[in-house]
């Protein structure tokens, strides 16, 4: 439906027309739209992130630290036209924060032991990754193809990695 209309004109009313359900049977799952969107969308990316990618030798190895943000780069590069709706220019402040809580959650899941960084500063390292990750969805989502997923990936690692001397 987002695709369709923006994301503030989507009543409840709509969404229950859509699945052919009733308002108590939403209201048994869900707070309201946002609380639906904010569960379909950490359902879909677990279920995406859970089928393992055909062997990319230009991939970042298992083992390095940052390993887990490629893959939802190359979600934005799939399916531009689901980013630019998600995270892209015109997308409302309610629709960017749940995709950012949604990356936050997913980051945290999987960077936990990858990144030396103290106990008391992962949660703010994972909220400032995240939205670098949430800023660079919408880059390669609103880029048109110019920017793949590859090359956010190395822009990504290169500010994160230490200066050389």
């Amino acid at each position: 439906m987002m695709v369709e209309r923006d994301y503030d004109r989507i009543s409840v009313r709509d969404i229950l027309d859509r699945a052919d359900t009733g308002r108590s049977a939403f209201y048994a799952h869900f707070r309201d739209k946002d609380d639906l969107l904010l569960a379909s969308s950490v359902e879909y990316l677990r279920d995406v992130l859970a089928v393992p990618l055909p062997p990319d030798p230009a991939a970042p190895p298992d083992s390095e630290r940052l390993a887990p943000v490629p893959r939802l780069l190359v979600l934005a590069q799939q399916y531009p036209e689901v980013y630019r709706v998600l995270v892209g220019r015109s997308t409302g402040g309610t629709v960017l924060r749940s995709m950012r809580d949604v990356v936050e959650r997913l980051l945290t899941e999987q960077m936990a032991g990858r990144l030396e960084v103290a106990e008391q500063d992962f949660a703010a390292t994972i909220a400032f990754l995240s939205w670098g990750v949430v800023g660079m969805q919408a880059a390669i989502a609103d880029s048109g193809g110019a920017l793949t997923a590859r090359r956010a990936y190395d822009i990504v690692a290169g500010l994160l990695s230490p200066a050389e001397p």
